[in-house]
């Protein structure tokens, strides 16, 4: 009963499954940052030359290797053993393999090993490399599992085999990914690092351009790599490499190399359902036929185009909908001095370099050592060799081999091991040629013992040392790279796979938004009550309806103040009489803030010198750079500081040149140019547009154009017609002029919009209905006029907002 422990059930789970983490951080997933290799993955190595299974040896089977690694040193299943053995021989998934395989050790296609009973292996003579002067003791050594005998704690490496190779791991709680990088490139960036230990990582770059990963590929975003280096953390996007091919049956797309870490069939696999699925849809992709023509020479997918069709939009709908592209995320963690730690670009190599130091130190020594033992008993030797005749007397006379020792040590002056050697000399050691040889080696042993103690004596002589057996790697073994580094970005030209249409996006009250087709509406007769456009939700209602392009950019401006980006494609489209996604399954928005005008950017390559016009409910105006608004991050860029009780109602892209109409609810407006309000950043609170009377409050804003007339719109569902020339030109900050005789019966004033005589417009109310109308049928009347009935409503029936509708010319 002593063995009962009194211990918590909880306590023991703590503490044990503390243990088994550690183990399996440091033991197991994890690489160590000196030699790049897990356990598993050293013990194979170790093994494999203990067999003396070098390069230029025979194969033996991988069974016999599986056993000695798990006999001896890694008491865990053979399967996890023979799997790491056989990625250490795929091509496909190290950059530089370890070990030579003969037999089927998988493919690309993902196909499984043979059995470890069928296949053999031996070491490639890079992993010799990593072994090298292991007999020197250059590395630790510790206990296996039994303690029958030991195995080494890290190999003395003469290659930077982490960044080298790379790898990948799940520990408990972290884990580890480090792509792998050229050979070349690297030992530069080392050499570059001894030469000048306060490099940068923009330094290193000069030399390591990223990673070089087995399949090649495209790394299409080289412009975060300097941020994964300088972190260890990140993520970058691989590319497949493809070429257009023409032929007389037409057009094909060939990819020649795939991403790392993708099996080619399950590629092939995804762009056949991909196919399959668009014309379930009913929607021609231009895909024909796909052919895997990959053979020994490399990989060769063949995918044959219908004709007539854009080759570069069919690749960017694979590119999207496929695994012609994927996300490599980037975490580099090792284990440096015995813990867990991420490290970036320059901390590894600084540590591989302080590994070298530490092997070429130790083996030095070891040199060293060997060498001033050697050089004790020449000197013995030749001092023998020069008085021959008398230790030949000494031997002869002694009662034996101890009496002949102690004899040679006191008459001609040898220690114990001189003299064990003279005894144990040959005959023929007493020629003169034999003389001449141990004089010679003599000489050279005292030159290999003052190279030695230079090398200890001397920091830059041992990096030399370094660099030297470093430039014999690259010389052996460096490569070209194979993949390819571009800033081209990663992002799929999306508006490639986008049909071209005319949209309605409606927004409401509660901040459901949707996208429809603009011909779903059909034109009524003015007065007309119109069909239902969205299915209302208790006390939500239309705020906002939007007619624009599938294509165009969308900056969504929020009552706080902030600005957001959606393209229109990606709202999704919905029937007139469904309410649509809330707001906040495409933007980051807090809980109380709330979407209050959407403005389109049709013509990106047109920003140029156009700003973004802000409008507060208390007559606020701001002027803004639409330059500032690209590239908008998830969680939104601030465009304006709102004052207390303020809000953000309506926005306008504009231009210097540019006039602008600010209209209050209660029918007062107020014209002037752009230029009154001069350009400010995006954190700037803006200043007055017009003079507010006590309960009004800014409705909207429109650009003064000419050639076209303001079409007023009231809640009860009155409409009128103003020409822009009934409003003179004011300056900012002023009461401004009456744009319609607010009454009772028409209500106050819901949206103004910039109209033509052939525009249609739709009037949304909200109860969720909506009417399209032709803007002909409203009068054109003075600026008192009330107008006329636009949209017949039903009690308790209000208008919420209007948009023209943009016809094609």
């Amino acid at each position: 009963m002593s063995d009962i422990l009194n211990k918590s059930f909880e306590q023991e789970l703590k503490e044990s499954y503390l243990l088994y983490s550690l183990s399996v951080i440091t033991s197991r997933a994890i690489p160590d940052v000196r030699d790049g290799l897990k356990p598993v993955q050293r013990r194979i190595l170790y093994s494999m030359d203990e067999l003396n299974l070098r390069h230029t040896a025979s194969y033996k089977k991988c069974a016999r290797i599986v056993g000695e690694v798990m006999g001896k040193y890694h008491p865990h299943g053979d399967a996890a053993i023979y799997d790491a053995l056989v990625r250490m021989a795929q091509p496909f998934s190290l950059r530089y393999p370890l070990v030579i395989g003969q037999g089927n050790f998988g493919s690309i296609d993902r196909d499984p090993p043979a059995a470890m009973r069928y296949t053999e292996a031996k070491m490639h003579e890079l992993a010799e490399y990593m072994l090298m002067d292991i007999d020197k003791n250059t590395v630790d050594m510790m206990d296996n599992f039994d303690g029958s005998l030991k195995e080494p704690l890290v190999l003395p490496t003469r290659l930077p085999n982490l960044l080298m190779n790379g790898v990948n791991g799940i520990a408990v709680g972290m884990a580890t990914n480090i792509p792998s990088h050229n050979l070349n490139e690297l030992i530069d960036g080392i050499n570059q690092l001894i030469d000048n230990p306060e490099s940068t990582i923009d330094d290193l770059m000069k030399y390591i351009k990223g990673p070089d990963l087995p399949t090649g590929g495209i790394i299409v975003d080289g412009n975060k790599i300097k941020g994964i280096y300088e972190t260890g953390r990140g993520s970058f996007h691989i590319r497949a490499k493809y070429e257009l091919e023409e032929n007389k049956n037409g057009m094909s797309i060939v990819i020649k190399e795939i991403p790392y870490g993708v099996p080619k069939s399950d590629l092939i696999t995804q762009i056949a359902n991909y196919v399959t699925k668009q014309k379930e849809n009913k929607k021609d992709v231009g895909i024909k036929n796909i052919r895997d023509e990959s053979d020994k020479e490399g990989i060769r997918v063949v995918i044959e185009l219908k004709k007539n069709v854009n080759p570069q939009k069919i690749i960017n709908q694979l590119l999207k909908h496929t695994s012609l592209q994927i996300s490599f995320a980037v975490q580099m963690t090792v284990i440096d001095k015995r813990k867990p730690k991420v490290m970036n670009l320059k901390e590894i190599l600084e540590a591989f370099i302080e590994h070298r130091i530490d092997v070429v130190t130790k083996r030095t020594q070891f040199e060293l050592d060997k060498a001033r033992k050697r050089s004790h008993i020449v000197e013995g030797l030749m001092k023998a060799s020069e008085g021959i005749e008398s230790v030949i007397e000494i031997i002869r006379q002694s009662d034996g081999r101890e009496d002949a020792i102690n004899s040679l040590m006191e008459i001609i002056n040898v220690t114990k091991e001189q003299a064990n050697a003279i005894v144990d000399m040959r005959l023929i050691s007493l020629s003169k040629l034999e003389g001449k040889k141990l004089e010679k080696e003599y000489s050279e042993l005292t030159k290999k013992i003052k190279e030695a103690m230079e090398i200890l004596n001397n920091k830059e002589r041992m990096l030399e040392v370094i660099k030297k057996e470093l430039e014999e790697v690259k010389m052996k073994f460096g490569d070209e790279r194979r993949t390819k580094i571009t800033n081209q970005g990663s992002k799929v030209e999306e508006m490639d796979n986008v049909e071209e249409e005319d949209l309605v996006i409606v927004l409401t009250q509660w901040g459901y938004i949707k996208a429809m087709k603009s011909d779903e509406y059909k034109v009524q007769n003015r007065g007309g009550k119109g069909s239902k456009a969205i299915k209302k939700s208790d006390n939500d209602f239309i705020i906002q309806v939007l007619q624009t392009n599938s294509l165009s950019r969308l900056l969504f401006i929020t009552s706080k103040g902030k600005a957001f980006e959606l393209h229109a494609y990606n709202i999704e489209k919905s029937k007139k009489e469904t309410k649509g996604k809330h707001i906040s399954s495409y933007l980051y928005l807090d809980n109380d803030e709330k979407i209050k005008t959407i403005i389109p950017i049709e013509n990106e390559k047109d920003i140029e010198n156009k700003y973004i016009m802000l409008f507060t409910k208390n007559g606020v105006v701001k002027r803004t750079s639409l330059k500032e608004f690209s590239n908008i991050r998830k969680n939104g860029l601030k465009a304006i500081t709102i004052r207390e009780d303020d809000m953000v109602i309506d926005a306008l892209i504009v231009e210097d040149k540019d006039e602008v109409l600010v209209i209050s609810k209660k029918g007062m407006s107020l014209r002037f140019k752009v230029s009154d309000v001069r350009p400010m950043g995006r954190a700037a609170s803006g200043v007055k547009s017009i003079k507010l009377r006590e309960n009004d409050n800014v409705v909207n804003a429109v650009k003064v154009d000419e050639n076209k007339s303001m079409l007023l719109i009231t809640e009860y569902g009155f409409a009128k017609r103003v020409n822009f020339e009934d409003f003179r030109l004011q300056n900012r900050g002023g009461i401004g002029l009456k744009c319609v005789k607010s009454t009772s019966r028409i209500g106050n004033i819901v949206k103004a919009l910039t109209v033509t005589g052939e525009s249609h417009i739709i009037v949304f109310t909200r109860l969720g209905k909506a009417i399209r109308e032709e803007v002909s049928t409203i009068s054109t009347l003075s600026r008192y006029a009330i107008g006329v009935r636009a949209i017949r409503l039903d009690k308790e029936d209000m208008v919420a907002d209007a948009a023209v509708v943009i016809e094609d010319e």
